[in-house]
């Protein structure tokens, strides 16, 4: 929130953009940091992992962000992992939750991330991504030409 006048209320965004309102105008309105915010984290791994080690690991992740002496400090309670959320189209989807002080989801979020990928590279869990396979029409295997019947 940037500033609250009679006629207007101005907000500034994550970006810097400024917006302002005209409060006969508003009719919904939301605040990422009011008492409390959190990081809502989908958490992508390939379908060959083991879908309870991978969990445990998030949640030691969590647990050890927890105890850090900076981001602990950020943490307003230890994370959540609610558990497989989807079968995407190149990963298992698991979802969790950590709750931060106002404002702090952001940078919580992105060192828990940090600390994860270096957990599952330390175990091989493979962070799948898309792959694409294009194909420009038919195969065509090479022709064999018989040197002995040619012309001469």
């Amino acid at each position: 929130m940037e500033d609250i006048e009679l006629r207007t209320i101005t907000l500034r965004d994550f970006s810097g953009t400024v917006h302002i309102f005209q409060n006969g105008k508003i009719s919904t309105l939301a605040n990422m940091t009011k008492e409390w915010s959190a990081i809502v984290l989908d958490i992508g791994v390939a379908y060959k992992e083991d879908i309870d080690h991978v969990m445990q690991i998030m949640k030691e992740v969590g647990e050890d962000l927890g105890n850090d002496e900076e981001f602990g400090a950020k943490m307003i309670e230890p994370i959540e992992i609610f558990g497989l959320n989807e079968f995407g189209d190149s990963a298992l989807v698991v979802k969790a939750r950590i709750k931060t002080k106002p404002g702090e989801q952001w940078a919580t979020g992105r060192e828990y991330r940090r600390r994860l990928k270096i957990a599952f590279d330390k175990q091989n869990i493979e962070i799948p991504f898309p792959h694409t396979t294009v194909y420009w029409g038919e195969e065509i295997t090479p022709l064999t030409l018989n040197m002995e019947n040619t012309e001469k």
